[in-house]
C-alpha cells in the first residue's frame, strides 16, 4: 500500500476514533458546561457571561467559548447534544489537519514506519487526547495549532511568516497559556540549531515577524477583553491562582531531580484522566514514567538526531510549567504529544541503526517495544472509554444534571447557589452561583484572599440561598467549628453508589464514585432568630 494511501488512512483514523468515542460513551465533560453557559447567553443575546449583568471572564479559551457558541447558534435553543456534536466534527477536522502536517513533515526528515507507527498510536490511541478532543474541552484545536507550529520550525527550507503567525496566534487563541509550549518550541530551536540540508543558522527574520504579527493577532482578543471585562487576565485564572500552593525557588530548581525520582505529577501526560485517584494497575505509573522521562531528557544524548533533540528539549523546558501548576488532565495532551514525538523519533533512530550495522537483535527489539507501547496505551484508550460510558451515564446524567434541573424547578431566579463541581449544576440550574474557588464568582476569589479558606467560613460570608455539598464536603472539621449548616435544612439527597456497584468492573472507579452522593441544602431565614 502506497504511503500516500497510508496518509489517509490515518487522517481518517484521526476523524472515526474520537467519534466511536463519542458515540459509545456520549462524554460530555464537566467544565464544557461552564463555558457553554456563556456562549448560550452570547447567543441569547445578554453578552459574553456567566451570569447576565455581571460581566465576568468565566472562560479561558476564547475559541473554546465562541466556536460552541456558533455551534448552538447553529443547533437551536436546549439542544445541547447535538450542538456538541457540531463542536466535535470541528474538533475531529483539526486532528485530522493535525496528522496531514505531521505525516508531510515526517516525509521531509525521511521518518520511517516504526517511528510513523509509534508517533500516531501514541497520539490517536492517547485516552485523554481523544476524549478531550470530543467532550466539549478545546484541546484539539490547541494540539493542532502546537502540531503546526512544530511542522514549520522544522521546515527544511526554513519557517514561513505566514503559517508560524497563524500558528502562534491559534495557540493564545486557544488558551492563553498557549504561549508557553510556543516559546518552549522556539527556545529549543534557537539554542538546538538545525543542521540539517540547507538549514544551517537560524531564519531571524521570518521567526521574528512571524511572532510579531502572531502578537498583532491576538491582541484584538486581548484589548476587547480588557475593556470588556476590566481585566486582560481571565477570572478563571485569578481564581486557581489563590488555591495553588506556592512553589519555592529551591523546589522549582530541582524539578528535574524530582522528576527523575517519580516525585513530580510528570509521568500522567501518558495515563488516564485522574489515574491517581485509584482503580488503575499501579504498574501503569512505570509506562507512563518511562516515556516522559524519554520524551524530557533525551536531548542530553549528543548524537541522537537534530529534531529529536529539539523536541525533547522543548518537553524539557515545559516540565517546569507542567510540574508548578495544578496539572489538571486537559492540560496534558500538548506536552504528551511532544514526548510522542522524541519516542517516535528515538525508535526510529534505533531501526536505522539496527539495520545499518546489520544487529537483527536490535531491530526486533525496537519492533516489539514500539508495538507493546502503542498496545498498552490502545488498551488505556478501551478502558477509559468504558469509565467514562458509565461517568456519563450514572454522574453527569444521573447526578450532576439532576441536580441542576431540580434547582431549576425549585428555586426563584434571585436565588444562589454554593458548590464546588460548576458546570452541569450552574448550567442547567441558571442559578447565581458561588463556586469554589471561584471561577464564576468574584465574591469568593475576594473572600479567599481575603483569609476565607473553609466551607463553613465561605458559606457564613456570602449565605448562599442553596448549597450542594458532598458528604465528605460536610464530614471536614471546619464544619464541626462553625456550624453554619444549622441555618439550612436538608432538602433533598443523591446517592449512586448503588448504580456503581452493578457494574462488573469500572476501570478508575474512586474518580467515578467522587460525584456519586450529594446533599441539596435550602437556607432558612427564620433559623437565625429561632431558639438556639
Amino acid at each position: 500500500m502506497s504511503g500516500l494511501r497510508w496518509k489517509w488512512i490515518v487522517a481518517a483514523l484521526a476523524v472515526i476514533g474520537p467519534l466511536g468515542f463519542a458515540a459509545f460513551t456520549g462524554h460530555m465533560w464537566e467544565d464544557y458546561f461552564i463555558t457553554l453557559r456563556s456562549s448560550r447567553n452570547l447567543v441569547e443575546g445578554q453578552g459574553l457571561v456567566f451570569t447576565p449583568g455581571e460581566r465576568v471572564h468565566t472562560f479561558t479559551s476564547p475559541l473554546g467559548v465562541l466556536l460552541p457558541a456558533l455551534c448552538s447558534a447553529l443547533a437551536g435553543p436546549e439542544r445541547e447534544v447535538l450542538s456538541l456534536w457540531l463542536f466535535r466534527l470541528m474538533n475531529v477536522g483539526f486532528l485530522a489537519g493535525a496528522v496531514l502536517l505531521v505525516w508531510r513533515r515526517f516525509d521531509d526528515l525521511r521518518v520511517g514506519t516504526i517511528g510513523r507507527c509509534a508517533f500516531f498510536g501514541l497520539v490517536l490511541a492517547d485516552a485523554k487526547l481523544t476524549d478531550f478532543s470530543i467532550n466539549g474541552m478545546e484541546t484539539a484545536i490547541l494540539v493542532f495549532f502546537l502540531l503546526q507550529l512544530w511542522t514549520e520550525l522544522e521546515r527544511t527550507a526554513g519557517p514561513r511568516v505566514g503559517p508560524l503567525a497563524v500558528a502562534c496566534a491559534g495557540l493564545m487563541w486557544t488558551r492563553p497559556d498557549g504561549c508557553i509550549p510556543a516559546a518552549a518550541l522556539v527556545v529549543s530551536h534557537l539554542l538546538f540549531r538545525p543542521r540539517e540540508g540547507s538549514l544551517r543558522t537560524v531564519a531571524w527574520r521570518p521567526l521574528l515577524t512571524g511572532i510579531g504579527v502572531s502578537i498583532l493577532l491576538y491582541l484584538p482578543w486581548l484589548l476587547w477583553a480588557w475593556w470588556y471585562y476590566g481585566s486582560p487576565i481571565p477570572n478563571t485564572i485569578i481564581a486557581k491562582s489563590g488555591v495553588t500552593p506556592p512553589v519555592r525557588l529551591a523546589d522549582f530548581a530541582l524539578i528535574p531531580w524530582s522528576t527523575l525520582r517519580g516525585a513530580t505529577m510528570f509521568p500522567d501526560l501518558f495515563l488516564p484522566t485522574y489515574w491517581s485517584h485509584g482503580g488503575w494497575p499501579p504498574g501503569l505509573r512505570y509506562f507512563g514514567y518511562v516515556l516522559s522521562l524519554v520524551g524530557a531528557f533525551a536531548w542530553v544524548v549528543p548524537p541522537l538526531p537534530g529534531p529529536l533533540r529539539r523536541a525533547s528539549f522543548a518537553l524539557f523546558l515545559g516540565m517546569f510549567y507542567v510540574c508548578t501548576i495544578i496539572l489538571f488532565p486537559w492540560y496534558s495532551p500538548p506536552w504528551m504529544v511532544l514526548a510522542a514525538l522524541v519516542v517516535a523519533f528515538t525508535l526510529d533512530h534505533l531501526a536505522i541503526r539496527a539495520t545499518a550495522g546489520n544487529v537483527p537483535w536490535l531491530a526486533s527489539t525496537v519492533r516489539i517495544a514500539a508495538v507493546l507501547i502503542v498496545a498498552v496505551q490502545a488498551t488505556l484508550l478501551v478502558a477509559t472509554a468504558w469509565q467514562m460510558r458509565v461517568q456519563q451515564r450514572v454522574i453527569e446524567h444521573g447526578v450532576r444534571q439532576s441536580i441542576g434541573e431540580w434547582l431549576r424547578a425549585h428555586a426563584q431566579p434571585s436565588d444562589s447557589v454554593l458548590m464546588e463541581p460548576l458546570g452541569y449544576i450552574g448550567y442547567y440550574s441558571r442559578l447565581k452561583t458561588y463556586d469554589f474557588p471561584g471561577l464564576s464568582s468574584p465574591e469568593v476569589v475576594r473572600a479567599i484572599r481575603g483569609g476565607v479558606r473553609r466551607y463553613a467560613d465561605l458559606i457564613a460570608t456570602l449565605r448562599p440561598t442553596w448549597l450542594v455539598l458532598r458528604p465528605s464536603e460536610i464530614a471536614a472539621d471546619d464544619f464541626a467549628q462553625r456550624p453554619v449548616l444549622r441555618d439550612y435544612r436538608l432538602v433533598k439527597s443523591w446517592n449512586v453508589l448503588p448504580e456503581l456497584d452493578a457494574v462488573p468492573y469500572l476501570p478508575g472507579r474512586k474518580w467515578v464514585e467522587w460525584d456519586a452522593r450529594f446533599h441539596v441544602y435550602q437556607y432558612q431565614p427564620a433559623a437565625e432568630t429561632a431558639p438556639r
